[in-house]
């Protein structure tokens, strides 16, 4: 056991021995001690407790594991239990010994931690502690009864149901929670106390509670032998029983019960109607939803347009790969108006299904005039939204299949460049559908647009800017994206159309006359660099970085193109940048900004072998923003156990250590960014605010290299390490928060090789079924981390690993847990406002 933790828990406050933490020492045997507490009056306080805990998080996890184990089986209740649920995250594998030793504890707070881990275990790893449990629950009392009873029921114990279910009707179940928080009590876990048949037994109990849960076993099951006791329970007069029996007729989806449920729907008030809704999604999906599509007011057209479009709202936030079929038969055989057959289309497209194509094609070809009535459907004739998002869709299933372009050009081709000649600007997602698609007949369209007849405007002009060098940003980024070879030399052309002698940059704009000039070469740099971009031919490397040194150039065109070196260049140059900009100086103001432009094109896309360097850069001397860049550089370059224990060093120092933290959250290892955070634990409180914002801002451009090279998959795994660790015994949740948050920011495409949320969730949906074992269990953390509620659903049906890990995680998701006090800025971040593409919105 170390000084330090004798100090924090027996010799006062121990502050200033946990200001000397820096180097960590090892703790050796000493760990065996704990904290040598005696069982009186050297009872530490809550403070004390606090800090000896706030010093295992910084440890190392080689070093937190023997000390947690020691105080899961010492004296000190609070400490015993923070010990198991320790031990439980940090996978240990003798937390199942120590949790069964733990239910013989004298506390019962002590006890019903440990049957808690030990239920969240399952099985098969806690089927060694089933008779220690067995045992626990006859002796024990209301105070860890349930939570004792809990494990039992995950463990199947079938031989004490009557038991187990009388803990249930007394509600005692349902407020169980999980280790780290979040509800445990799960239908599933339940059901497997007795078959499919003894439930059906309990249709009729007085117990609402029971009937409730015979109606949840029984829709899951999706057997058409419970049928009848479906039916039965669908018109209970308690509204949860009925949800739960709506479910399982939508789950078994044949015809019968289907007008059985459409009946009921048809006559539920506004308040059951929603909740009916709600019980088939999570219980059906995407298809049992499908099936209400129909069951709407029949006298009243403005409430069924409302019921529709409730419907609706739930297939596309549920995204359910399994509703495809379902989908396509509504489209087929129900005949829907033009906006309800658009809205089937995207969801189609919202799961990555080709047969949407057809549909959505079609829908481009119409103004919305030609297909509604303003007097009866105002709100879809206001705007041309619907072909906006239409050809956004088509985009990404151009993305997602490629080897099905030419279909999809069938389909949506001529729609497409019909469409994005209607209006004097074409929409920017018209193009990237065309050019995803490879569509040869757009090319003659595109040069045109990226190189406009009208002059530039002349200095010191004013008035209504040309509206063709608002096109030409789009036209020269979608330009790229074709790798047009004919188009190479109009990309150089337009990158840097400046007269030498003009100053553009935010400064030199000021009273100079050349605004509008400004505004059009700004326009023309910034769409060739992403077409450059999106090409990535290294012949763009010179050009750009021309570009980037001109100090004359505006802003956001020289951001723009260091951006875009990171594509256009080899993981050997991009090695070279990072020595290059280490040769620059840290305070000349002239080499400032190309030193920072240099680190951005690594940053977006990094190479091996430069850790290094760019350690050596991460000084005092370095302004606060070039260090944030350079943060975030070794933030996604991924960090090794050299660098993360040199960067642990750093954050002893209060210049660096906000930046120190972020490398580590973004690119150490889950443990590492634990520990990072856990050291804020001896700073200022408002040093963890700066934390907070450098990592929100560190976000909002997601490129598809941060899913293929498993960065995406990191910065989830840390930021729920994050989460689990305390400072001053309040949780650190922030990271999750703002991830979660800045993912919203995938939408939409926003720049040069970006992802979207669609293509992202077919990617991982992909992953998680064919995948290695890693790969399969990082995406599905990543689809529960990004709410994916219905390819979790989907990937539950999937056989093995699969099927297991998928269970688990949309159970979790579902049961969340408890919100803290954090909350998140609302704005989106600096580099996604940066990069999103031009064109007309």
């Amino acid at each position: 056991m170390s000084t330090d933790e004798v100090r924090a828990l027996r010799g006062g406050r121990g502050r200033p021995a946990l200001i000397a933490l820096g180097a960590l020492g090892a703790l050796a045997g000493g760990a065996a001690l704990y904290f040598g507490l005696k069982a009186s009056a050297d009872r530490p306080s809550i403070e004390q407790i606090v800090e000896a805990k706030a010093a295992l998080y910084a440890r190392p996890r080689a070093e937190q594991l023997p000390a947690w184990r020691a105080h899961a089986g010492g004296a000190e209740p609070l400490m015993r239990q923070e010990a198991l649920v320790q031990l439980f995250f940090l996978e240990d594998k003798e937390i199942v010994p120590l949790a069964t030793a733990a239910l013989t504890a004298t506390d019962r707070r002590v006890r019903g931690v440990a049957a808690q881990v030990l239920a969240a275990l399952g099985p098969p790893a806690a089927e060694p502690a089933r008779a220690a449990l067995v045992k626990a629950f006859g002796e024990a009392e209301m105070g860890d009864r349930p939570q004792i009873g809990w494990a039992l029921v995950v463990l199947g114990e079938k031989s004490l149901f009557r038991e187990l279910l009388e803990v249930y009707k007394g509600g005692h179940f349902t407020n169980i929670e999980r280790p780290g928080g979040g509800r445990a009590f799960d239908v599933e876990s339940v059901a497997r106390l007795a078959s499919p048949d003894q439930w059906a037994a309990l249709v009729a109990d007085p117990n609402e509670g029971v009937r409730s849960l015979a109606a949840g076993v029984l829709a899951r099951s999706g057997d058409k032998k419970f049928e009848p006791q479906l039916l039965k329970l669908v018109e209970d007069p308690n509204r949860n029983v009925a949800r739960e029996a709506a479910a399982g007729l939508g789950r078994i989806g044949d015809p019968s019960t289907a007008a059985t449920l459409v009946k009921a729907l048809t006559r539920a008030s506004h308040e059951d109607r929603a909740g009916f809704l709600e019980a088939l999604r999570d219980g059906a999906g995407g298809a049992g939803l499908a099936l209400a599509l129909d069951a709407v007011a029949p006298n009243d057209p403005n409430l069924a347009k409302a019921q529709r479009k409730q419907v609706f709202d739930l297939l596309h936030k549920l995204a359910d790969p399994r509703a495809g079929d379902a989908l396509s038969r509504y489209l087929a055989t129900s005949n829907p108006a033009p906006h309800w057959r658009h809205e089937a289309a995207l969801c189609l497209a919202e799961i990555g299904d080709l047969r949407a194509a057809s549909h959505l094609g079609e829908r481009l070809k119409h103004a919305p005039d030609q297909l509604y009535d303003k007097a009866k459907d105002p709100e879809w004739v206001r705007d041309d939204s619907e072909r906006v998002v239409a050809a956004r869709m088509l985009a990404d299933l151009a993305v997602l299949h490629p080897a099905s372009h030419p279909e999809l050009r069938a389909h949506a081709e001529a729609g497409a460049l019909a469409w994005v000649h209607q209006y004097p600007q074409p929409h920017a997602n018209g193009l990237r559908f065309l050019v995803a698609a490879e569509s040869t007949r757009v090319l003659p369209d595109l040069r045109g647009w990226a190189n406009p007849k009208d002059p530039l405007p002349k200095v010191g002009q004013s008035g209504a800017f040309p509206g063709s060098y608002e096109t030409a940003p789009s036209a020269l980024r979608y330009l790229g994206w074709s790798k047009d070879a004919p188009s190479w030399g109009l990309l150089e052309k337009q990158l840097n159309r400046k007269d030498p002698k003009h100053d553009i940059s935010e400064g030199g704009l000021v009273g100079s006359g050349l605004s509008m000039l400004g505004m059009a070469l700004r326009g023309l740099s910034v769409g060739a660099a992403q077409g450059f971009a999106q090409w990535g031919d290294a012949r763009a490397v010179n050009p750009l970085l021309k570009l980037a040194d001109d100090p004359k150039q505006n802003e956001g065109a020289r951001g723009e193109a260091c951006a875009a070196l990171a594509w256009v260049s080899s993981d050997e140059q991009r090695r070279e940048f990072v020595n290059r900009a280490r040769s620059l100086s840290a305070t000349d103001a002239k080499t400032k900004p190309m030193r920072a432009c240099l680190l951005e094109a690594f940053a977006r896309r990094p190479a091996e072998g430069a850790l290094g360097p760019m350690l050596e850069m991460f000084t005092r001397e370095a302004d606060f923003v070039f260090r944030h860049k350079l943060a975030r550089a070794l933030g996604w370059s991924g960090l090794d156990s050299k660098s993360e224990e040199a960067l642990l060093e750093k954050i002893n120092d209060p210049e660096l250590r906000a930046d120190a933290a972020l490398a580590l959250v973004l690119g150490g290892t889950p443990d590492a960014a634990a520990r990072a955070v856990a050291l804020y634990g001896r700073a200022p409180r408002e040093a963890l605010d700066e934390l907070k914002e450098l990592y929100l801002d560190s976000f909002g451009y997601w490129s598809d290299e941060d899913l293929s090279k498993g960065r995406l998959y990191r910065w989830v795994a840390n930021a729920e390490a994050v989460a689990r660790v305390r400072v001053r015994d309040v949780i650190q949740d922030w990271a999750r928060l703002r991830l979660e948050s800045q993912m919203n920011n995938l939408e939409f495409d926003n720049g040069p090789h970006s992802i979207t949320r669609v293509v992202l969730r077919r990617r991982l949906f992909d992953a998680a079924k064919a995948g290695d074992g890693e790969q399969k269990r990082s995406a599905i953390a990543t689809l529960k981390f990004l709410r994916e509620q219905g390819t979790l659903m989907a990937l539950r049906d999937q056989p093995g690993e699969t099927g297991t890990l998928a269970r688990r995680a949309y159970f979790e998701l579902m049961n969340p847990k408890s919100p803290g006090a954090e909350t998140v800025p609302a704005r989106a971040s600096a580099s996604a406002v940066r990069v999103a593409p031009p064109g007309r919105p």
